[in-house]
């Protein structure tokens, strides 16, 4: 029994039932509280409910005992019955381990939880708002929560209409104007803005020949970014004091020969850095219309790019796993260091400035990184310190400093919930129907946005605390008195029990050892046994 597992189950026994002609296995449940039950479930069950979890967690989960082949003619023995039964209580002893599936719904209702342990119930988020007028999937979003504004990029992720698509809007060349719309959007950029009742309303719209894929938004400036699939970048300007009711000096650059990854608009100088899968990361002067840089840090696409004005620091990941820091404090910018990873496919870049990490996540295994990347001006020091094994195609990562939590969104529409201080899984959210492409976390109002080629962007109200504390501190009384031990030893008699225990609180600034090392198929391995600030 893992110490951060509110209940322990085995499977203590089998029946049969001569009305069904089946095989029943019992399952004797007991939580931190006291609380026990049974349960009879047919193998058919299991295998149900290996199927709703597979819809959270993929793969990442347990095997069940193989099937044997039975025929009126060859039945079930004794022993097969009773290897199933064991296979069957690893199974049950492999799920109950992992916190975050005994959260999910399809497990409390195998198990009962809901009807018999009401008190160890996790608080789920709870959706608040959702989107659902794009006519496109949803690339990228920008959501400035002080002024009520929001940019939203949507993208046709449907091959055969953006073919359609391309080849009505195609024309002459005695017909083309330059940055005339599309006919039919490919891709788009949409205005909205919150009115006096708390509710946004789209303002206006644009629409591309070529899929919308990233941006970026300066509110000082009031300078709107948009990278295309086709390698060009789109400049707006949206002005505050008309009411972002309109964008102006709309200007189109042909940057990049292939898709635009990553771009950040530097307002001191008014140069404009964009990323590209054509391996280049150029730095453009908007008001001399002229390139100032052209770099190719590696021969691998340009993936992420991150810039942090408080450090004068560029950070870009690649498809090979490195990460590149440049020092922009000057007009040109100057390569600072290479940080080799050994993962692929770098996805997402974010900063907790307090603690100085750098988090990122690998699309190809889904693996978190952990970089500390030193005081500002000492970026060159930087290196890895820690990871954590998570889901394959991962695409996003957010991070609350407040609360230790990691945001990572899946390919498969779930967002997991990381907790940092103990490296476990807290939860996984059925966010979306489709790849969630971005994830948004809002600090004080412990909300997260959520986005996804569903055409869904979603808002989600995170619980103040995930357990009420006060059952937690009762459980703690409980487990450890000299009765629960006994009830357990009663319960579990013929059971090889393992309790662990060794967990400790080492903590330093809200944080603790990353050092819970798990089964490779649980997703919750951490590479290094690193405290972290």
């Amino acid at each position: 029994m893992h110490s951060n597992s509110p209940i322990q189950a085995h499977v203590i026994s089998h029946r049969n039932d001569p009305n069904e002609t089946a095989i029943y296995y019992t399952i004797q449940i007991l939580d931190k509280t006291g609380d026990n039950w049974r349960i009879d479930r047919r193998f058919s069950q299991f295998e149900e409910l290996l199927k709703k979890l597979k819809v959270f967690f993929g793969e990442q989960l347990p095997s069940l005992p193989r099937k044997k082949y039975i025929t009126f003619l060859i039945g079930r023995s004794t022993e097969d019955i009773e290897k199933r039964k064991e296979g069957l209580d690893q199974f049950v002893q492999d799920l109950v381990n992992r916190p975050e599936v005994v959260a999910c719904i399809p497990f409390k209702e195998f198990f009962e939880i809901d009807k018999n342990a009401k008190e160890i119930v996790v608080n789920p988020p709870q959706l608040l708002y959702e989107f659902k007028e794009f006519q496109l999937g949803v690339r990228d979003f920008i959501l400035n929560t002080e002024s009520g504004l929001m940019f939203v990029l949507s993208s046709n992720c449907s091959v055969i209409n953006r073919i359609d698509a391309y080849l009505t809007n195609m024309k002459a060349p005695w017909e083309f104007k330059k940055d005339e719309e599309a006919q039919i959007a490919v891709g788009s950029v949409e205005c909205w803005h919150q009115t006096l009742h708390g509710e946004y309303k789209k303002l206006w719209a644009k629409v591309y020949n070529s899929q919308a894929i990233t941006c970026y938004w300066d509110h000082i400036a009031s300078v709107l970014l948009i990278g295309l699939d086709s390698g060009s970048i789109n400049q707006l300007i949206v002005l505050e004091q008309e009411g972002f009711q309109r964008y102006s000096d709309s200007q189109e650059f042909e940057q990049h020969k292939s898709r635009v990854m990553g771009l950040y608009y530097d307002r001191r100088n008014k140069y404009m850095h964009s990323i590209s899968k054509d391996r280049r990361y150029k730095v453009f002067n908007l008001r001399m219309k002229e390139l100032v840089a052209d770099y190719m840090p590696d021969q691998y696409e340009l993936t992420s790019l991150l810039a942090s004005d408080e450090r004068r620091k560029v950070f870009i990941g690649d498809r090979h796993g490195q990460i590149f820091i440049y020092d922009i404090e000057k007009q040109m910018p100057s390569y600072m260091i290479k940080i080799t990873t050994n993962q692929l496919f770098l996805r997402g870049l974010f900063i907790d400035h307090s603690r100085n990490y750098l988090f990122s996540i690998s699309h190809e295994n889904g693996v978190i990184l952990i970089i500390d990347i030193q005081n500002p001006g000492q970026e060159q020091f930087a290196k890895q310190i820690t990871s954590l094994n998570g889901r394959f195609k991962s695409r996003e990562i957010s991070w609350s400093s407040k609360r230790g939590e990691i945001y990572v969104g899946n390919i498969d529409g779930t967002v997991t919930i990381w907790d940092a201080r103990n490296s476990n899984q807290l939860f996984v959210l059925k966010a979306h129907e489709s790849d969630i492409t971005k994830l948004h976390w809002l600090e004080e109002e412990k909300k997260l946005v959520t986005a996804s080629k569903d055409k869904r962007i979603k808002v989600w109200q995170l619980p103040q605390f995930w357990r009420d504390p006060k059952v937690l501190e009762k459980e703690n009384q409980i487990e450890h008195s000299k009765t629960f031990k006994k009830l357990r030893e009663s319960l579990f008699q013929n059971q090889k029990i393992e309790i662990d225990m060794n967990q400790e609180d080492n903590e330093e600034n809200g944080m603790i050892i990353w050092d819970q090392p798990q089964k490779k198929y649980s997703g919750n391995s951490c590479e290094d046994l690193t405290e972290l600030k």
